[in-house]
């Protein structure tokens, strides 16, 4: 099973939407000001016309198995914001209190 890098962003984008909504009106909430991923790639080279070079995350026994086929860890790092540049809040289930 091939994921695209571009499908793993997307779904952790939207874990963090779904955190956000949790959060909405409790006392608590965290501020995600930056998001740090690791994950194992395949990078393949298509030689059919528009191909081009694609990003495959790999699963937990994924292997890279073409022979135009590398395996690379990337690490992203990246800012989480709203739509309009807000700070994402999310909701802290342990009921910690925040101090100014």
């Amino acid at each position: 099973m091939e994921i695209g890098l571009a499908d793993t962003i997307k779904a952790l984008r939207g874990e963090l939407s779904r955190a956000m909504a949790d959060g909405e009106g409790r006392p608590v909430r965290l501020r995600v000001q930056s998001v740090k991923l690791d994950v194992q790639v395949a990078v393949t080279a298509s030689a059919e016309a528009g191909g081009g070079v694609k990003f495959w995350v790999l699963t937990a026994d994924g292997k890279a198995t073409e022979a135009t086929s590398t395996t690379h860890t990337i690490s992203l790092e990246l800012t989480a914001e709203t739509a309009d540049g807000g700070s994402v809040l999310t909701d802290s289930a342990r009921g910690a209190r925040l101090e100014d």
